[in-house]
């Protein structure tokens, strides 16, 4: 994450990270994180790089973490180009950033990995439920789920999980399933489906509500999406 303005309380597993104009935040994987803003206006840009594209490049290492909080010219100079580069989207803009993704992921590597077991989290019981809940949730969000079904699947209380699941990500159960659906149905809407096959592909099976729902989520009416 690449702060060009604004200041973030990024958690990393429960740890706090405070980030501000001009500083990258890394996030490892499989690390639970969730933000909130210290002051506004707030601008960044994320930029996720999965295993394949590492593995393909010779950049994996399974054990390899780094530092949460990124200082470095040189680092924000990559980004700014891979930034400028997606906005322009001409015919040779994949091959350039490509290009840049590896070269920040070298500079990445060789300035700011570690082995060290000081910054390893130890995942504990309730990381662990929170985990699980995450990949539960991913893989059901389209058909209709209950935060009691979702509690007796994962085999804990409904009132543990809930208040558990808020204080790690910042989400309730249902807000978090409904930005999962709303985000699935927002992809939907831009590659041609219809409003209405959308929400019924995201497991919605009232239209009013799904556009009540879509517009207190992403902030935009499906419509708006459409057009």
């Amino acid at each position: 994450m690449y702060l060009l303005d604004g200041e973030l309380e990024i958690s990393l597993n429960g740890k706090p990270v405070h980030a501000k104009k001009g500083e990258i935040v890394a996030v490892n994987s499989s690390v639970l994180h969730s933000s909130k803003i210290i002051s506004s206006p707030l601008d960044y840009y994320i930029l996720i790089v999965n295993d394949e594209f590492l593995k393909n490049n010779s950049l994996y290492g399974e054990h390899t973490s780094f530092f949460p909080l990124i200082r470095s010219e040189k680092a924000c100079e990559i980004f700014d180009e891979i930034i400028a580069e997606n906005e322009k989207g001409d015919k040779f803009s994949t091959p350039f950033i490509t290009g840049k993704i590896i070269e920040f992921s070298v500079l990445l590597n060789r300035e700011f990995s570690t082995n060290e077991e000081t910054l390893a989290v130890k995942e504990d019981k309730r990381t662990a439920m929170i985990k699980d809940t995450l990949d539960y949730l991913n893989s059901n969000f389209k058909r209709k789920i209950s935060v009691d079904e979702i509690a007796t699947e994962l085999a804990f209380s409904k009132s543990y999980l809930s208040h558990a699941f808020k204080e790690v990500t910042g989400y309730t159960l249902i807000s978090y399933l409904n930005l999962l659906k709303c985000q699935s149905a927002r992809a939907l809407i831009i590659n041609g489906y219809s409003i209405k096959q959308a929400s019924i592909e995201c497991g919605f099976s009232d239209l009013s509500y799904f556009t009540r729902t879509f517009k207190k989520t992403m902030g935009k009416l499906p419509s708006e999406i459409k057009k």
